[in-house]
């Protein structure tokens, strides 16, 4: 009798332990939505912000972030475009007669250049323009110029388009533009461009020498051209650099060297390209 007056008394202990035991756990109300029948967590509480999932940040900072690769701070950067169809290139050129030769930098085109494995460069740049300008640079002081030409060839290699240059001013970097009355250049088609001088070596020698690269025409939204055109040169140049459209930002950036006087925008451009060694020699009018 006493042996189970005792395990009844052992048992109401335990129960009342467990009972306080219970009470003073921390339980957080929550509330039951009665559309869904589910709980939410208790309005009276702080909302703890749920932590964001690290592909959703980083998905987001790529998109709110521009490309290293277009702009840097305030300075002009040009975005070379991906090697889409373009020509094999050619082997670095020479003079086709020998005879001493005195410049440090030869005859040159202004414009980005590939180079492959077998040695080959490929010179060249994309526009959108039907008449776009070219960039050279001329070593040669002007008494030693006997003639010039400039030619434009389809990819097929035939000429289409030929001019003899009076120049006006050497050495300096000059600028060949294709009139508007001449031809256009088709979109989607590559071109290449040449610059052929006969340059006087003295005793009764001379040597030919020639600049060359290619060009390709891109397509431009309708409309968006006449938009660019009522925006700043500056700015106008940073969009083609963006979108890796040479020949147009060189002429934008030129425009803004003529009219401002300082070419840091042209100097940036060039230097982008590994062309640092042209970006302190003048613009000089090309032809009389």
């Amino acid at each position: 009798m006493l042996k189970n007056q005792y395990y009844q008394q052992l048992l109401k202990f335990l129960f009342v332990t467990n009972l306080i035991f219970i009470n003073s756990i921390p339980v957080t109300a929550q509330k039951t939505n009665p559309s869904t029948n589910r709980k939410t967590n208790n309005t009276s509480q702080p909302n703890k912000k749920k932590p964001e999932n690290r592909n959703n940040f980083n998905r987001k900072r790529h998109q709110e972030t521009p490309p290293r690769s277009r702009v840097r701070g305030n300075s002009v950067y040009f975005r070379q475009p991906q090697r889409q169809g373009t020509p094999q290139g050619t082997r670095a050129a020479g003079s086709r007669n020998s005879c001493p030769i005195a410049e440090e930098m030869p005859l040159s085109a202004l414009v980005p250049i590939t180079k492959k494995a077998d040695g080959r460069e490929l010179r060249w740049g994309l526009t959108t323009k039907e008449n776009p300008t070219f960039w050279f640079y001329v070593p040669h002081k002007l008494k030693s110029i006997k003639n010039a030409k400039f030619s434009l060839r389809n990819r097929r290699n035939n000429t289409i388009y030929e001019k003899e240059l009076q120049l006006a001013d050497t050495p300096g970097l000059i600028s060949v533009s294709l009139p508007a009355n001449a031809l256009s250049l088709k979109v989607g088609e590559w071109y290449q461009y040449y610059l052929f001088m006969d340059i006087d070596c003295n005793l009764n020698r001379s040597r030919k020498e020639f600049a060359q690269a290619w060009v390709k025409r891109e397509a431009i939204a309708s409309g968006f051209e006449s938009k660019l055109e009522r925006i700043s040169p500056r700015q106008r140049g940073l969009f083609y650099a963006k979108n890796g459209i040479w020949y147009d930002a060189m002429v934008s950036f030129a425009k803004l060297k003529y009219a401002s006087g300082t070419n840091s925008e042209w100097m940036q451009m060039l230097d982008s390209i590994g062309l640092s060694e042209f970006s302190q020699i003048p613009v000089i009018d090309c032809c009389k």
